[in-house]
């Protein structure tokens, strides 16, 4: 296994002294349940289809997208090292997750610990053409709205180029293991896709997992732009936007999601398990930030949405305007 890449954090306040205070709570294994759930589901919608009941198939696909999505959180929290204690696990977890959404675990690790390392700035790979002043009105509106569409391939080939670029400077040790997780990608959607063929399963295929992946790879993106499109401060803090439900429906959408909600809180503290990060946020946000905290995802999304149509990310933006 490569190291782990460390990932960035502001200094102050200290990781320790945010989560200090903070009880070591028990995970609660969530992620199996909703495994469980999503499969279910998953076999419903196929079934449904099949005796004709495409508006229930079409129902379904809302639960099935919301836990696909948590599992992409899933994949995030294990990029971080922050999904399961123990790390094999934790790396296995990722590499299932990541073979299914297309995005090895490793590449995802390498060009995630980048954003966090250069937030907004114009080496923040995820966020390439938007943190690019050079880069036209035209070009950002159409990469914008081209990964809100096709965001489940565009996402695994902007995450495969980033990493490609930097090619001569990937650890070794990386190098193979991105080699072979690509490897291991290629082997089991040529085997999925020749199954489906050789069966006669592609319009199950196309209802149960495709479909529902188009979809969730549309929701990924649109909470991508939420957390971050449209900021153009100088900390972290003031490049992200958090939501912190109060309500217990909020909060337990916010724990199916593994937290990510509390972004600018991961953003700041990336080592804080998911689980820790909402007692962590109102620690935090004590400091003058409430103005980038927000109580529902709608509310930030609201802030959100004028900004795709003209797309920006990053102080550079203000700079140039003030030159």
């Amino acid at each position: 296994m490569s190291a782990m890449p460390s990932f960035s954090s502001s200094p102050s306040p200290s990781a320790s002294e945010t989560t200090a205070p903070l009880s070591r709570k028990p995970r609660v294994t969530w992620q199996t349940i909703g495994t469980v759930v999503q499969l279910l589901c998953t076999a419903l919608s196929i079934f449904t289809w099949q005796l004709g009941l495409w508006p229930v198939t079409i129902l379904l696909w809302s639960p099935i997208v919301w836990l696909n999505h948590a599992a992409l959180a899933r994949l995030h929290e294990a990029a971080h090292g922050t999904l399961v204690k123990h790390r094999l696990l934790n790396e296995l977890h990722g590499i299932a997750i990541g073979t299914l959404a297309l995005i090895p675990l490793s590449v995802y690790r390498y060009v995630h610990a980048r954003h966090h390392a250069h937030l907004g700035n114009e080496r923040d790979p995820e966020f390439w053409p938007y943190n690019t002043p050079s880069a036209s009105r035209l070009v950002r509106v159409i990469y914008a709205w081209t990964e809100l569409i096709a965001g489940y391939v565009f996402t695994t080939v902007l995450y495969s180029v980033r990493t490609l670029r930097s090619w001569p400077i990937v650890p070794p040790s990386q190098r193979r293991r991105i080699t072979l997780e690509w490897m291991l990608i290629i082997t089991v959607w040529t085997l999925a896709i020749t199954i489906a063929h050789e069966q006669g399963w592609w319009p199950e295929f196309l209802v149960g997992f495709l479909i529902p992946a188009w979809l969730t790879g549309m929701f990924q993106t649109l909470r991508k732009f939420t957390e971050h499109l449209g900021m153009h401060g100088d900390t972290i803090m003031s490049m992200t936007r958090t939501v912190s439900y109060k309500g217990v429906i909020g909060k337990a959408a916010s724990l199916s999601q593994m937290h990510v909600d509390h972004h600018g809180t991961h953003h700041r503290h990336a080592r804080i398990p998911y689980y820790d990060l909402p007692d962590a946020t109102p620690r935090v946000y004590s400091d003058g930030n409430e103005m980038y905290l927000f109580p529902t995802h709608f509310a930030a999304m609201r802030d959100m949405l004028p900004h795709l149509l003209d797309p920006k990310l990053g102080p550079q933006w203000v700079k140039k305007t003030s030159v």
